[in-house]
């Protein structure tokens, strides 16, 4: 059980880092811009989302790739249906298929560059439980530590990669892509937040019933890895960039040290 528990708890991380992420693109370019960057992901993540709207009743009016107008929130109350569950659904299905095509990705492409970036000896996401809570301190500084493992590792990978493979470039931006776009930009974030929630549910009910799944999902947890080490990493070069142009902004009177 304790994995589902791990499992939910970094979920939860990846949406925030994604969140993160995402607003600071957004500042460094136009949302339409980054929509376009993240063109794979945000095909994936906004198709699923209105197949799921159109199939619980409710009508599109948002595009795939928003302009600077915006367009709603992509969820109508229609013949009676309540518009929360719509967009709980639609959310269920937008990151049901954006997981489902980074572990698709993973299967196919994973060698050329997971397989270097795990290694052996590399210390994963962290599932070891907290027998008391004094415990949880040290708990928490050893994953600050692996944190700083996992960006070193990642950036020395990318470093000794064959860029030439096809596979390899296809993988770092997909990955990029579609885990940025777990973020529901655009859309209400509450539907989504229920949203893992109900998933972690369906996946704890399913590795009750079928004993296989846990070491299924073990499997993954490499790719698990990778995707919340990509997204440090983002989140690591767009606050310096963004840093950067702040402080220049600021020393050519462009603007002020809070821009």
């Amino acid at each position: 059980m304790a994995i589902y528990v791990w499992f939910v708890l970094w979920m939860f991380l990846m949406l925030a880092m994604a969140a993160g992420v995402y607003a600071l693109l957004v500042r460094l370019m136009s949302p339409t811009v980054v929509q376009w960057v993240l063109l794979p992901g945000t095909i994936v993540s906004e198709v699923a989302y209105m197949f799921g709207v159109l199939i619980t009743g409710g009508e599109i009016r948002r595009r795939v790739l928003p302009g600077k107008e915006g367009g709603g929130d992509g969820v109508a109350s229609t013949g009676g249906k309540p518009r929360t569950f719509g967009a709980v659904v639609a959310s269920v299905l937008s990151i049901v298929a954006v997981v489902a095509t980074l572990v698709w990705a993973y299967k196919l492409l994973d060698e050329p560059v997971i397989g270097k970036f795990i290694g052996l000896g590399l210390t994963q996401l962290g599932k070891s439980g907290v027998s008391s809570f004094g415990e949880l301190s040290g708990v928490f500084w050893e994953q600050v530590r692996n944190q700083v493992s996992l960006l070193e590792r990642l950036t020395g990978t990318l470093t000794k990669v064959n860029w030439f493979d096809w596979r390899v470039p296809l993988l770092v931006y997909l990955t990029l892509c579609l885990s940025v776009r777990m973020w529901p930009a655009g859309r209400p974030i509450r539907p989504t937040l229920i949203g893992v929630v109900i998933l972690a549910g369906v996946i704890a009910t399913i590795g009750a019933i079928w004993t296989r799944f846990e070491s299924l999902l073990s499997d993954l947890w490499p790719l698990l890895t990778y995707v919340w080490t990509s997204l440090l990493l983002l989140l690591v070069l767009a606050l310096a960039i963004t840093g950067a142009t702040a402080l220049v902004r600021a020393l050519s009177g462009k603007g002020s040290a809070n821009a």
